[in-house]
């Protein structure tokens, strides 16, 4: 009878303990540390005109994927059952990617899912949908189309590492392609005569036509329009997190959450988005 106990009780056992063991693969350290802290940590790009920046008189990070993360936060608050605080660290588009791997932030709500990003981080989305366009040096009119900025003699500028430079290198690869670490070095490039056109997405458009209508010319959205989407990550494993930010960005697109949020950005910075062509959504 001992024996027969024995013979038993050890398959058990081992089925016990290789349910464990996939509990256990199956952990999502992110998710637990933010249940754990009631926070989550959120990437900040400083001086990056809409999408995040320290508000002077505030003295607190406003922008879009800020309010991504505010709106991620509330979520997650009411999902977890607890108040969920939004924290937001500084890092740069040279160094996010390292940021999350390395734990430093959770999450980034405003990356496209390039196939390095996707190698390195785990990517949900897309969140939404910019279109690309161009602000051209002042005097400067080539064209409307693709077609004619895709020309060697059109000097093309755009920040090193992004969507953007990726997107007119695929649209426009006969121009001069001129990459620079940030968008204020893109614009004095296109300011001084070094460059023809930035390139950026619609929001960028709007913001520099506006802070600066004397310096630069016309905002152009290349035909046929194109737009990529942006995504967000985090770091891979966080399984439980990415479940849950899959079904957050489902929902918030379709109710026009999300929508709503650039809605808000544009109306407080005051934008003239009359120049957006009608048919482009985000």
């Amino acid at each position: 009878m001992k024996a027969f106990t024995k013979i038993i009780a050890a398959p058990v056992f081992a089925v016990i303990t290789v349910f464990t063991m996939h509990t256990e693969a199956k952990a999502d350290a992110v998710w637990d540390q933010i249940q754990e802290t009631g926070k989550i940590v959120c990437g900040a790009i400083p001086n990056d005109p809409l999408g995040s920046w320290i508000d002077p008189q505030t003295r607190k990070w406003e922008g879009y994927e800020i309010d991504l993360c505010r709106g991620i936060a509330k979520g997650l608050s009411t999902d977890m059952g607890k108040t969920i605080t939004p924290e937001f660290r500084e890092t740069t588009w040279a160094t996010i990617v390292l940021d999350i791997q390395s734990r430093k932030i959770d999450i980034w709500p405003g990356m496209s899912a390039t196939p390095e990003r996707e190698k390195a981080l785990s990517m949900i989305g897309p969140m939404y949908d910019l279109a690309f366009c161009t602000v051209n040096h002042k005097g400067f009119d080539v064209g409307q189309n693709w077609s004619d900025f895709n020309n060697p003699k059109v000097r093309i500028a755009t920040i090193t590492g992004t969507s953007i430079e990726t997107a007119f290198k695929k649209f426009a690869p006969n121009a001069t392609q001129l990459t620079f670490p940030g968008l204020s070095e893109v614009a004095l490039a296109v300011q001084s005569g070094r460059a023809d056109v930035m390139g950026t997405d619609a929001l960028r458009c709007l913001n520099i036509l506006k802070s600066t209508p004397e310096v630069f010319g016309q905002v152009v959205f290349p035909k046929p329009f194109k737009s990529i989407g942006s995504s967000a990550g985090t770091i891979k494993g966080s399984d439980k997190l990415t479940a849950w930010l899959t079904k957050w960005t489902t929902q918030n697109r379709a109710d026009d959450g999300i929508k709503n949020i650039f809605v808000k950005v544009m109306g407080n910075a005051g934008f003239d988005t009359s120049i957006i062509p009608p048919e482009l959504k985000f």
